[in-house]
């Protein structure tokens, strides 16, 4: 076991436990906004009279974009100001730009709109990982990240039981809107009811570490193999989360041919209880192996991708709709069980004044790399197999999507090797 960090003073339980439910919700919110239109899709192609290719940008590559464009110089931004006003600020643009897009007379005016909504969110999730660092130990850092990652599940919940019911009842409009609204006042609620934490361990002969050049941090991270690795086998793992998660809504309502408003609380029940329990479970797994063996951190992540092409293959192959539910919940779950350990190694493997430049390395991959290029590649192939596969093509492009994750998991196993050694250079920098 490594002793990553030498140990001080940290903010009371109490106050620790209300930031960290803060950016919970904060993350809820920030993954909300960004898989809303996945159940919005049908509506919004009616309306504007798209094609699924045009949807695919729409809901990916367009505010993927911005955010990858933004997220280094928020990143850089992290690891030198006030984290809690930079993250209460971004969620008060993301969140303003969400009920913009509701608003929107257009498709270009729509896509104009996710680009600021893109923009919000490149410093949400960096500021987030980089306080939660401070706020817990190594030890117990994958435990405290996947109650921050319980917002995937959460977001989920809320956008297959109560968006699905809002869309039908009110328009894809309302549906916006309401998930815009809680945004504006979570950010008012971080700005007055949480303080910055100190950042730990960056302290010599008691004078706060500066945070070193751009170029001084990428080459730090380009000299932790076990987290190149890591980061290939997100950057694999956002391609297919965003593409899967894109379409398997739109793959259910043409296949099974039924609405979402009618099947969407059953998915919702169904991904929300197993990503809550499988989600917490593998942060508090991944903390207990990892304190007996490093390398169990990474295993964890492969083994539960493993799990997601399982799933994933009787979902988009059943002619059962039960079992594509269920395997849906199985699917949705697997897909994101990595990004609690990895989250946490991702800050372990570095120090603390280099933070923020991970973080947003990470939210780059998964928003430029994942959904900037999963859901429109999805929309593409499905256009491309169309053309021999009939209304079949979408199950083969997703199908094909799926397949990458293989990839992921060889990059999860092998960063397992060096991460041991990469964690002690860590200590010794």
């Amino acid at each position: 076991m490594v002793n990553q960090e030498r140990e001080y003073p940290r903010p009371a339980v109490s106050q620790r436990a209300l930031i960290l439910l803060l950016l919970y919700f904060l993350n809820t919110l920030l993954v909300l906004d960004k898989i809303i239109l996945s159940v919005l899709l049908e509506p919004i192609k009616a309306e504007f009279s798209l094609n699924d290719s045009q949807l695919g940008l729409l809901t990916g590559a367009a505010y993927a974009l911005c955010l990858g464009i933004a997220s280094i110089p928020f990143g850089i931004a992290v690891d030198r100001t006030n984290r809690r006003n930079l993250a209460s600020a971004c969620l008060a643009v993301w969140s303003g730009m969400t009920a913009l897009c509701a608003m929107a007379p257009n498709y270009l005016v729509f896509l104009l709109a996710r680009l600021g909504v893109g923009l919000g969110e490149a410093g949400g999730g960096p500021s987030s990982l980089s306080i939660i660092s401070d706020l817990y130990e190594h030890k117990h850092r994958a435990t405290a990240m996947a109650i921050f990652s319980l917002g995937s599940p959460t977001a989920a919940l809320i956008n297959l039981t109560l968006n699905t019911q809002i869309a039908h009842y009110f328009g894809w409009r309302g549906a916006l809107i309401a998930a815009a609204i809680p945004g504006l006042l979570l950010a008012l609620s971080i700005r007055l009811f949480t303080s910055e934490p100190e950042r730990l361990n960056t302290r010599t002969q008691g004078v706060a570490e500066e945070a070193p050049s751009l170029k001084e941090t990428l080459t730090f991270i380009l000299s932790q193999r076990s987290l190149v690795w890591l980061l290939s086998g997100a950057a694999i793992s956002y391609i297919v989360l965003a593409g899967v998660s894109s379409w398997n809504f739109s793959y259910i309502v043409r296949n099974f041919d039924v609405t979402l408003h009618e099947i969407g609380p059953y998915f919702g029940v169904a991904i929300s209880t197993a990503g809550l329990i499988g989600t917490y479970l593998t942060g508090r797994v991944a903390d207990y192996l990892g304190q007996k063996n490093e390398a169990w951190r990474c295993w964890v992540m492969a083994l539960t991708t493993i799990g997601a092409i399982s799933f994933g293959a009787i979902v988009f192959t059943t002619s059962s709709l039960t079992a594509a539910i269920l395997c849906t919940a199985g699917l949705a779950t697997c897909a994101t069980l990595w990004t609690a350990p990895g989250f946490a190694l991702s800050q372990s493997l570095v120090r603390a004044r280099m933070r923020g430049v991970t973080g947003s390395i990470i939210f780059l991959i998964a928003n430029l790399v994942g959904y900037g290029l999963g859901p429109l590649l999805v929309g593409v192939f499905s256009d491309l197999y169309h053309a021999t596969q009939g209304k079949d093509g979408l199950q083969f492009a997703i199908l094909a999507v799926l397949s990458l994750d293989v990839i992921a998991v060889f990059c999860f196993f092998r960063a397992a090797g060096p991460l041991t050694e990469d964690l002690k250079k860590t200590q010794a920098e």
